[in-house]
């Protein structure tokens, strides 16, 4: 089930479901240890003794108090005759997770038994084994707690009643049978409930919060912190604060259409809501895609997404921000200069299907090098939007030059980069996708090493990535078929292998300064992306590549169309002055997003609904990207 809602500070973050439920609650870090292990917390409303979950006869309408990450949900059930108004947010920078709760009667005529039951199913650093849960009189709350996480639950004005049950008793049939038995404490394998109940006339408001900490010491203080600056000022401050941060942007043209100026602010939010505040960006929280593929999740820091998210991210103005990201590189990249596939945001190396060795036991490094290359690219943008020199200074011995190095080095004798895996982590060869990025970086360094007195290394750099260029087009340009290959692969007795397929990342010599885009190669190119890879059915928009099998819905399409994709060619008409052509991608992404405004990974073609992950933090990022690219061009 997708997510409708996200909210975060940077420490703790949360996803939400369709029927108002916590899917995905992440803490200490954005994205690792999430407490709800694939469980969800619930929601359940009884009123004058008849309990609905809030999926059947609920009109749900979702979106977010305007320039916040607090929501702005509507659930209202003509059946039980009334309507929440509830707001979900995440403090600006405590760990302490609000939802408040307004109700209204919409028979006022007639009182209401309105009760309110929240129930939980953590599973605490995702795993059952030695999880406890128990009231605390003094903090008139349920604490669940395991290791180094405690989460004090409670009410305000007052916690009506609780109960935490062993699971195999289940605290869900107590909330069935509306009687919670207040069960003083569980350990194992646990569930519990907190209630809220009112005699509603008119209408009612109360606040159910959860409170993240280290041990019991650390949420009571951070309770009487809440409760003495009184709940509704954390929600006030907090929303001023997101206001201010959007307001540091910079703003794009008036000119362009609202809707699209409107979804390019909420995307700065969601990249926002994804950002660890150790560095790592996360590709997408929603933990849905657990279930559906190979028991893994998106929750990584991929320094590619994340090399693209900070260069929207500078451009929009959020500097500082982003300098995290690059400390976070810096102390991730490997002593021999390259990073490997994923992390997590803890900075330890993530799960990964590259193999060390090749098909026939022979060593081989396991990684995309396009990623080592575009942080670098990212960093020279950085310095170019921020023009923050010390900070280059202080990193460039311990990223650039080690990154730089390893590009270098890491060639055929011809100039090519050696293989490496494709940026959809399927296919190992020589491309012409990871040799633009590796082109970029290296003239990236270039700058980088000159703005820092590195004069030897800056030639070096530069003549390495003239020597890429060249090998590149006399390499990767079929003169056959008049356009460029997605790969070759080198034999081991000599024999050069083509790869054909038309592939979407291809858009890469433009995109990275290796040619103009109106070269000839280039226009011969994006004419065969458009004719094999456009999705002209249904919803339309762009794939990956062609027989692209992940999520695919139907052979007879070459894949799904990709937000991230779709904007690679929308900025293409940006830079060959196709302006119509690229508004009416950018009004095709507005077309795409939630009702609360996320963007997935892709569509389906037929349908619209999302597949894979929503939202996916790079999806905003390239809309940004984009509209960035028209507001500079119409300026």
């Amino acid at each position: 089930m997708y997510r409708e809602a996200v909210i975060s500070n940077g420490t703790l973050f949360i996803n939400f479901d369709k029927y108002l439920s916590l899917r995905d609650f992440y803490f200490p870090y954005v994205g690792q240890y999430n407490h709800l292990g694939g469980n969800k917390n619930h929601l359940i409303i009884s009123v004058d003794g008849r309990l609905r979950y809030m999926d059947i006869g609920w009109e749900r309408k979702f979106s977010y108090r305007k320039n916040s990450l607090i929501t702005e949900i509507t659930a209202t059930n003509r059946e039980l005759g009334i309507q929440l108004i509830i707001n979900d947010l995440v403090h600006k920078y405590m760990p302490v997770y609000i939802r408040k709760v307004r109700v209204k009667n919409l028979h006022p005529d007639r009182k209401k038994d309105v009760r309110f039951y929240f129930y939980h199913d953590f599973c605490l650093y995702e795993t059952a084994v030695g999880n406890t849960a128990l009231y605390h009189p003094d903090l008139d709350g349920i604490v669940h707690y395991r290791e180094s996480t405690y989460l004090l639950i409670s009410i305000y004005p007052q916690l009506s009643d609780y109960t935490i049950c062993m699971k195999k008793n289940s605290a869900l049939r107590q909330i069935e049978k509306q009687e919670l038995s207040r069960n003083p404490i569980a350990r194992g394998e646990i569930d519990s409930a907190v209630a809220y109940y009112t005699q509603l006339e008119e209408e009612d408001t109360f606040y159910y919060y959860i409170i993240a900490g280290h041990s019991f010491d650390d949420i009571e203080d951070k309770q009487k912190r809440m409760l003495s600056d009184t709940i509704p000022h954390f929600i006030e401050e907090t929303e001023i604060f997101h206001q201010g941060w959007l307001n540091e942007k910079r703003e794009v043209k008036k000119s362009i259409d609202r809707q699209i100026r409107e979804l390019y602010d909420r995307s700065l939010l969601i990249i926002k809501a994804h950002m660890d505040r150790n560095g790592g960006i996360i590709a997408s929280a929603d933990s849905s895609i657990f279930h559906r593929f190979n028991k893994d999740h998106y929750s990584y820091s991929w320094p590619r997404d994340n090399a693209f998210i900070v260069m929207a991210l500078d451009r929009a103005g959020y500097g500082n921000s982003t300098k995290k990201f690059f400390e976070f590189s810096a102390r991730t990249i490997s002593r021999k200069g390259y990073f490997l596939q994923k992390y997590l945001p803890d900075g330890s190396f993530g799960s990964s299907w590259h193999p060390w060795i090749d098909e026939k036991g022979r060593p081989q490094l396991p990684i995309q090098e396009d990623e080592t290359a575009l942080v670098i690219w990212a960093l020279y943008n950085h310095y170019r939007e921020t023009k923050d020199i010390e900070f280059i200074d202080s990193i460039y011995s311990r990223l650039v030059r080690p990154a730089a190095e390893f590009m270098v080095s890491y060639r055929y004798p011809d100039g090519l980069p050696v293989e490496s895996y494709d940026p959809w982590e399927e296919r190992r060869g020589i491309l012409t996708y990871t040799c633009s990025t590796v082109y970029a970086g290296l003239v990236s360094a270039s700058k980088l090493a000159h703005l820092t007195g590195n004069i030897e290394e800056s030639e070096k750099y530069l003549k390495a990535a003239k020597e890429v260029k060249e090998a590149t087009l006399k390499n990767l340009y079929d003169r056959e078929n008049e356009r460029f290959l997605k790969m070759i692969i080198r034999k081991e007795n000599g024999e050069t292998i083509k790869d054909s397929t038309v592939d979407a990342s291809l858009l890469a010599v433009y995109f990275t300064g290796m040619l103009p885009p109106n070269d000839y190669r280039v226009l011969n190119t994006v004419n065969a992306i458009k004719e094999k890879l456009w999705v002209d059915f249904g919803i339309q928009g762009l794939a990956r590549f062609e027989g692209d099998l992940y999520h695919r819905i139907d052979r007879d399409y070459p894949g799904n169309p990709w937000v991230i994709t779709t904007m690679w060619l929308a900025d293409w008409y940006i830079a060959t002055n196709q302006i119509e052509e690229a508004i009416r991608l950018l009004r095709w992404a507005t077309e795409r997003q939630s009702e609360a405004g996320l963007l997935a990974e892709q569509y389906n073609p037929e349908t619209g609904t999302p597949l894979s992950v929503t939202p996916l933090t790079w999806s905003h990022a390239g809309f940004c990207y984009t509209v960035q690219n028209l507001s500079e061009k119409l300026g």
